[in-house]
């Protein structure tokens, strides 16, 4: 089953978080998500349709709201009513962009595939929020997309494999929507068996594209898989190893016959890339690298630490997260605003996968701290202790990000866990 959701019974979470705490984080979300639709109302003529910075996004945070709390209201309406504006929104801005009707798309672009930068995230989260709201023939129109036209982007061998726009980001979106695909098609006798197979053609892809490198960069001698993006071989988890090797990882019985490549090349990032300042390079040739988030940097290591320790069942991995969750505690309150990608949002996450496996409480009240941090960007901005993003009102580069954080935190019993570890939902 590639979609897991469940209610959390959680005792530790309830001493740590109280209903003082609930209180301020319930505050700031409505303040939050009311000055993103101020600055970025869905009739508004915002030009970013994707998940990463644009109205995908917003639909997706407004639909995340409406699966945890389906009766919160923004005025007169509902976070579903919002969530389908928002991405009603951003398909007539792709379409309008690019000259097409529906019934007129051209072939998929050969390296476009994923879900946080491409048409593929956005055709995933308006099928989901289509399906929620009872228009299941746009929904799955939407779906068999993915499956068709997207799928041969992704097989194509001029596509990347990293996470923001290759093949590791279209196998998130495959993860992301299988339970709805598996809902849909329950009548059939094996409703599994066609996105099964597209999703082991795709990891077939990725494990054959990184061997092939290896060789040809003559860097088998220390790891049997090497991907490079835009001619270089990066290390995190927007465009490197960590972010391909975390997705591999969400598909362990696909990937049961590469599992020694993954984990040997999953040891050499962990163990042998390590840096004496205590973070990771963002590429392998780098000696010193001072950014620490989610792209770049300790932050996204952590999930594939996360990963690894679930996976493989050593307390090597568990180790080695729970150092970076703390490195990025010490050295994680990044200038750069508050969005997912490279903000304090963002390196909330590791604090929080870490808590998962160990139910520390430090760790959940280090995420609480990062919180309390974005609930007042407003004023770190007007004093420039944050930098402005160039999209502020983004889950990925801005607000969106932190009003994501805030919502796993408030609604914590009722999270619901897709695809990439720690950043649940994205």
């Amino acid at each position: 089953m590639y979609f897991e959701e469940k209610t959390i019974i959680d005792t530790t979470f309830h001493q740590i978080i109280t209903t003082e705490h609930k209180r301020i984080l319930c505050d700031a979300l409505l303040k939050q998500c009311n000055k993103i639709l101020k600055e970025i109302p869905p009739n508004n003529n915002y030009q970013y349709w994707d998940v990463y910075t644009g109205t995908a996004g917003l639909s997706l945070l407004f639909l995340k709201l409406h699966e945890r709390d389906p009766g919160l209201m923004f005025g007169a309406k509902s976070t579903l009513t919002i969530a389908d504006e928002y991405i009603d929104k951003a398909l007539t801005t792709y379409m309008g962009q690019n000259k097409l009707t529906f019934d007129g798309l051209p072939n998929a672009i050969e390296h476009e595939c994923s879900f946080l930068c491409t048409v593929v995230g956005l055709y995933a989260v308006a099928a989901q929020v289509k399906h929620h709201t009872g228009d299941q023939e746009s929904s799955k129109r939407y779906l068999d997309l993915i499956q068709s036209r997207y799928l041969k982007a992704a097989l194509s061998p001029k596509t990347p494999n990293e996470l923001f726009y290759g093949r590791a980001g279209y196998l998130y979106s495959l993860r992301y929507i299988s339970g709805l695909i598996n809902l849909m098609e329950e009548d059939k006798e094996n409703p599994v068996s066609q996105i099964s197979q597209i999703i082991s053609s795709v990891i077939e892809c990725i494990i054959e594209d990184g061997k092939r490198t290896a060789v040809s960069h003559q860097a088998t001698s220390y790891t049997p898989l090497l991907w490079i993006w835009l001619d270089y071989p990066y290390v995190g988890a927007s465009h490197g190893f960590a972010g391909i090797l975390t997705m591999l990882l969400q598909f362990p019985k696909q990937c049961q016959e590469y599992m020694s490549l993954i984990k040997n090349t999953t040891d050499y990032i962990l163990f042998k890339c390590r840096q004496v300042n205590g973070n990771w390079p963002s590429i392998l040739s780098e000696t010193s690298n001072d950014f620490i988030q989610f792209c770049h940097g300790a932050p996204g290591i952590c999930f594939l630490a996360c990963k690894a320790y679930e996976v493989f069942e050593d307390e090597e991995y568990l180790n080695l997260a729970i150092e970076i969750a703390d490195y990025t505690y010490l050295h994680g309150r990044t200038r750069k605003g508050v969005g997912l990608c490279h903000g304090i949002s963002g390196n909330a996450y590791p604090f929080l996968s870490v808590y998962q496996l160990t139910k520390d409480q430090k760790y959940l009240q280090y995420a609480f701290e990062y919180a309390e941090i974005c609930i007042n960007w407003e004023m770190k901005t007007n004093r420039e202790e944050f930098v402005v993003p160039d999209r502020p009102w983004s889950i990925f580069e801005g607000l969106g990000g932190s009003a994501w954080l805030i919502a796993d935190l408030l609604y914590w019993d009722r999270e619901v866990f897709k695809g990439f570890s720690g950043l649940t939902d994205v």
